[in-house]
Protein backbone atom coordinates (compact mmCIF):
# COMPACT_ATOMS: atom_id res chain seq x y z
CA UNK A 1 0.00 0.00 0.00
CA UNK A 2 1.10 3.51 -0.86
CA UNK A 3 2.38 5.79 1.95
CA UNK A 4 -0.19 8.32 3.14
CA UNK A 5 0.53 11.27 5.33
CA UNK A 6 -2.11 12.36 7.84
CA UNK A 7 -2.51 15.69 9.57
CA UNK A 8 -5.42 17.09 11.55
CA UNK A 9 -7.81 14.40 10.36
CA UNK A 10 -6.90 14.65 6.66
CA UNK A 11 -4.80 12.20 4.63
CA UNK A 12 -2.40 13.55 2.00
CA UNK A 13 -0.86 11.70 -0.94
CA UNK A 14 2.50 13.44 -0.83
CA UNK A 15 4.84 14.64 1.85
CA UNK A 16 4.84 18.12 0.27
CA UNK A 17 1.04 18.38 0.67
CA UNK A 18 1.33 17.12 4.25
CA UNK A 19 4.04 19.70 5.06
CA UNK A 20 1.93 22.45 3.48
CA UNK A 21 -1.00 21.47 5.71
CA UNK A 22 1.26 21.65 8.77
CA UNK A 23 2.48 25.11 7.72
CA UNK A 24 -1.09 26.28 7.23
CA UNK A 25 -2.03 24.97 10.69
CA UNK A 26 0.88 26.97 12.18
CA UNK A 27 -0.27 30.07 10.27
CA UNK A 28 -3.81 29.60 11.56
CA UNK A 29 -2.55 29.31 15.14
CA UNK A 30 -0.49 32.49 14.66
CA UNK A 31 -3.46 34.40 13.21
CA UNK A 32 -5.71 33.28 16.06
CA UNK A 33 -3.10 34.24 18.66
CA UNK A 34 -2.23 37.66 17.20
CA UNK A 35 -5.63 38.81 15.93
CA UNK A 36 -8.90 39.48 17.69
CA UNK A 37 -11.13 37.50 15.35
CA UNK A 38 -14.20 38.32 17.45
CA UNK A 39 -13.94 41.85 16.00
CA UNK A 40 -15.92 41.55 12.72
CA UNK A 41 -13.96 44.32 10.98
CA UNK A 42 -10.59 42.69 11.70
CA UNK A 43 -11.92 39.24 10.83
CA UNK A 44 -13.26 40.57 7.51
CA UNK A 45 -9.94 42.22 6.66
CA UNK A 46 -7.99 39.04 7.47
CA UNK A 47 -10.45 36.88 5.50
CA UNK A 48 -10.34 39.10 2.42
CA UNK A 49 -6.54 39.19 2.47
CA UNK A 50 -6.23 35.43 2.81
CA UNK A 51 -8.76 34.77 0.03
CA UNK A 52 -7.23 37.36 -2.29
CA UNK A 53 -3.72 35.96 -1.90
CA UNK A 54 -4.99 32.35 -1.98
CA UNK A 55 -2.88 31.69 1.09
CA UNK A 56 -4.61 28.51 2.19
CA UNK A 57 -4.96 25.61 -0.25
CA UNK A 58 -5.18 22.50 1.94
CA UNK A 59 -8.35 21.29 3.64
CA UNK A 60 -6.98 22.53 6.97
CA UNK A 61 -6.67 26.08 5.61
CA UNK A 62 -9.93 26.12 3.66
CA UNK A 63 -11.72 24.75 6.73
CA UNK A 64 -10.41 27.71 8.73
CA UNK A 65 -11.51 30.11 5.98
CA UNK A 66 -14.99 28.57 5.94
CA UNK A 67 -15.19 28.92 9.74
CA UNK A 68 -14.01 32.55 9.54
CA UNK A 69 -16.49 33.33 6.74
CA UNK A 70 -19.31 31.83 8.76
CA UNK A 71 -18.49 33.96 11.82
CA UNK A 72 -18.29 37.11 9.65
CA UNK A 73 -21.69 36.37 8.09
CA UNK A 74 -23.13 35.55 11.52
CA UNK A 75 -22.01 38.98 12.84
CA UNK A 76 -24.17 40.65 10.17
CA UNK A 77 -21.57 43.21 9.09
CA UNK A 78 -21.47 41.91 5.52
CA UNK A 79 -24.04 40.21 3.30
CA UNK A 80 -23.20 36.80 1.85
CA UNK A 81 -23.30 38.25 -1.69
CA UNK A 82 -20.63 40.82 -0.80
CA UNK A 83 -18.23 38.32 0.77
CA UNK A 84 -16.09 36.20 -1.56
CA UNK A 85 -16.42 32.47 -1.17
CA UNK A 86 -13.75 30.14 0.14
CA UNK A 87 -11.45 29.10 -2.72
CA UNK A 88 -11.61 25.37 -3.30
CA UNK A 89 -8.65 23.40 -4.58
CA UNK A 90 -9.97 20.40 -6.46
CA UNK A 91 -8.10 17.11 -6.31
CA UNK A 92 -5.51 16.83 -9.01
CA UNK A 93 -5.36 14.11 -11.60
CA UNK A 94 -3.05 11.21 -10.91
CA UNK A 95 0.52 11.57 -12.14
CA UNK A 96 0.62 15.34 -11.91
CA UNK A 97 -0.48 16.05 -8.34
CA UNK A 98 2.93 16.26 -6.70
CA UNK A 99 4.53 18.23 -9.53
CA UNK A 100 1.57 20.61 -9.80
CA UNK A 101 1.52 21.09 -6.06
CA UNK A 102 5.26 21.80 -6.03
CA UNK A 103 4.85 24.26 -8.93
CA UNK A 104 2.03 26.00 -7.10
CA UNK A 105 4.20 26.26 -3.99
CA UNK A 106 7.13 27.61 -5.98
CA UNK A 107 4.91 30.19 -7.67
CA UNK A 108 3.50 31.30 -4.35
CA UNK A 109 6.97 31.47 -2.80
CA UNK A 110 8.32 33.42 -5.77
CA UNK A 111 5.43 35.88 -5.54
CA UNK A 112 6.02 36.38 -1.81
CA UNK A 113 9.78 36.78 -2.37
CA UNK A 114 9.14 39.45 -5.01
CA UNK A 115 6.73 41.23 -2.70
CA UNK A 116 9.18 41.28 0.21
CA UNK A 117 12.09 42.17 -2.08
CA UNK A 118 10.17 45.31 -3.09
CA UNK A 119 9.41 46.10 0.54
CA UNK A 120 13.07 45.61 1.43
CA UNK A 121 14.13 47.95 -1.37
CA UNK A 122 11.74 50.61 -0.03
CA UNK A 123 13.06 50.09 3.49
CA UNK A 124 16.66 50.49 2.30
CA UNK A 125 15.71 53.71 0.53
CA UNK A 126 14.00 55.10 3.66
CA UNK A 127 16.95 54.07 5.85
CA UNK A 128 19.35 55.79 3.44
CA UNK A 129 17.36 59.02 3.63
CA UNK A 130 17.21 58.87 7.44
CA UNK A 131 20.96 58.21 7.74
CA UNK A 132 21.65 61.14 5.39
CA UNK A 133 19.44 63.42 7.49
CA UNK A 134 21.16 62.31 10.71
CA UNK A 135 24.64 62.86 9.23
CA UNK A 136 23.58 66.30 7.95
CA UNK A 137 22.21 67.24 11.38
CA UNK A 138 25.43 66.07 13.02
CA UNK A 139 27.57 68.11 10.60
CA UNK A 140 25.42 71.20 11.10
CA UNK A 141 25.73 70.80 14.86
CA UNK A 142 29.49 70.35 14.71
CA UNK A 143 30.41 73.02 12.17
CA UNK A 144 27.53 75.50 12.31
CA UNK A 145 27.78 78.99 13.76
CA UNK A 146 26.16 78.06 17.09
CA UNK A 147 28.10 74.92 17.91
CA UNK A 148 29.36 74.19 21.40
CA UNK A 149 32.91 74.41 20.05
CA UNK A 150 32.42 77.97 18.79
CA UNK A 151 30.92 78.99 22.13
CA UNK A 152 33.84 77.45 24.01
CA UNK A 153 36.32 79.10 21.66
CA UNK A 154 34.68 82.52 22.14
CA UNK A 155 34.70 82.07 25.93
CA UNK A 156 38.36 81.05 25.83
CA UNK A 157 39.27 84.05 23.65
CA UNK A 158 37.39 86.39 26.01
CA UNK A 159 39.23 84.87 28.96
CA UNK A 160 42.63 85.32 27.28
CA UNK A 161 41.73 88.86 26.23
CA UNK A 162 40.82 89.68 29.84
CA UNK A 163 44.12 88.19 31.03
CA UNK A 164 46.02 90.11 28.37
CA UNK A 165 44.34 93.35 29.39
CA UNK A 166 45.06 92.66 33.06
CA UNK A 167 48.71 91.88 32.26
CA UNK A 168 49.01 95.03 30.17
CA UNK A 169 47.59 97.09 33.02
CA UNK A 170 49.98 95.47 35.51
CA UNK A 171 52.90 95.95 33.12
CA UNK A 172 52.02 99.62 32.71
CA UNK A 173 51.75 99.95 36.50
CA UNK A 174 55.15 98.28 36.96
CA UNK A 175 56.72 100.54 34.31
CA UNK A 176 55.20 103.59 35.93
CA UNK A 177 56.55 102.47 39.29
CA UNK A 178 59.99 101.81 37.74
CA UNK A 179 60.04 105.26 36.20
CA UNK A 180 59.02 106.75 39.48
CA UNK A 181 61.78 104.84 41.26
CA UNK A 182 64.32 105.75 38.57
CA UNK A 183 63.45 109.37 38.98
CA UNK A 184 64.09 109.17 42.69
CA UNK A 185 67.37 107.31 42.06
CA UNK A 186 68.56 110.00 39.60
CA UNK A 187 67.79 112.80 42.03
CA UNK A 188 69.87 111.35 44.84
Amino acid sequence: MKDRFEWNGYAYDTKAEWEEAKKEEESIRYIKAKTNLSDPAKALKIYQGLVEKRTFVTPVGTGFLAELRSSILHSGTVLAEELPGVPVVLPRRKGRSAAAFEQENQDKNRMMADYYRGRLKNAHFAIGILVTVIVAMFLITMFGPNTPFVDAEVKLQDKYAAWEQELTERENAVRAKEQELNLYDNND
